[in-house]
């Protein structure tokens, strides 16, 4: 097993093509043979690994346990799509996580707040140092970019009435299916991770677009940031 240098950072795509513009910007070149898609090359004097993780919080959470066990990153970032719940969101705006809730997780019958995990835990922070140079970068490229809160689950969100309940119970801006998990997985490991996320559509209304063609431009827009980011 080869091993990394101490200023390795990890980078963590849901979808192909979030993969595939963050691989062609970086410059990735080297295919990593692994249960996932993984490429790893070196930019801005970092080695880069990035997984294309897959769909979903059990996804995150294991691409974030394989990652961290095979290849002993510092730092991490997840990119990715989200709907918007904050109604002052536009398609292809940034949102920089500063926590994150599984907004599926009810076990109200039992005493627990809406989305409380086994641990007592509720919002999960990101690693605010790593949060906040993605937020520099972004407004350094121009980028309309927000801090707010996700709401995550193991489903797309396309109902209006549990958009406004997502909403207004948990005080989320946007909602998508992985960072919760992946940010419990990190913490337990140790791992600092990050999340930032484009705005693809209001969640529980129709998108104005084909989801394929927005999803590319999204794409293109959290490649340059990362690329402004660890060149910055």
């Amino acid at each position: 097993m080869s091993q990394v240098e101490p200023r390795a950072i990890a980078v963590f795509a849901a979808e192909g093509s979030e993969a595939q513009a963050l691989r062609e910007g970086l410059g990735l070149h080297e295919a990593v043979v692994g249960p996932m898609p993984i490429h790893r090359g070196r930019f801005a004097e970092r080695e880069i690994v990035l997984l294309e993780a897959g769909v979903g919080k059990a996804a995150a959470a294991a691409s974030v346990t394989y990652a961290h066990t095979r290849f002993a990153p510092e730092q991490a970032v997840w990119v990715g799509v989200a709907g918007a719940l904050n109604p002052a969101f536009q398609p292809l705006d940034l949102i920089i996580a500063f926590d994150a809730v599984q907004y599926d997780v009810d076990i109200t019958a039992f005493g627990r707040q809406p989305g409380e995990l086994a641990t007592g835990e509720r919002f999960l922070p990101t690693d605010p140092e790593l949060s906040h140079r993605l937020y520099q970068a972004a407004v350094r490229l121009g980028f309309p970019v927000y801090w707010g809160r996700l709401a995550s689950a193991d489903r797309f969100l396309a109902d209006p009435g549990l958009a406004h309940q997502v909403r207004q119970t948990f005080a989320a801006d946007a909602v998508e299916m992985e960072g919760a998990a992946a940010l419990w997985a990190a913490r337990s490991l140790g791992l600092r991770l990050a999340l930032v996320r484009a705005i693809s559509d209001g969640a529980g209304e129709e998108a104005n677009e084909s989801f394929e063609v927005l999803l590319e431009s999204a794409s293109a827009r959290l490649a340059a940031l990362l690329v402004g980011m660890l060149g910055g």
